[in-house]
């Protein structure tokens, strides 16, 4: 449950079980960041690009498998956008393949 931002972790207490909550997961790599440091830059790009979806794919499944649906995908941050039975949030923190979960945020400009 240490992977779950203290944010996320309000929204979770004021949500009863089975109630969606959307959630952005990080993807741990396990693909290493080197394997991408060689050849050009659309070679490097192309290698993070299938690293990421190696790493990202069992969460995915994990998590349509809860009963939830992934909404995005962002290889550059390494990063899940799902949404999910309430549930199923800290089960999905547990696993070892996924860095922290938190709650979604919007970008503004200053």
């Amino acid at each position: 449950m240490a992977k779950l931002s203290s944010a996320l972790r309000r929204q979770l207490d004021a949500t009863p079980d089975g109630h969606p909550v959307e959630v952005v997961v990080e993807v741990g790599q396990k693909v290493a960041v080197a394997a991408a440091a060689s050849g050009d830059r659309a070679q490097k790009i192309a290698a993070l690009k299938e690293g990421f979806s190696a790493s990202a794919e069992p969460i995915e499944r994990a998590i349509e498998l809860s009963g939830g649906k992934v909404l995005g995908r962002a290889w550059l941050n390494q990063s899940l956008k799902a949404c999910l039975p309430r549930e199923a949030v800290e089960a999905l923190g547990d696993r070892e393949d996924v860095e922290r979960v938190d709650t979604p945020r919007t970008l503004q400009s200053e």
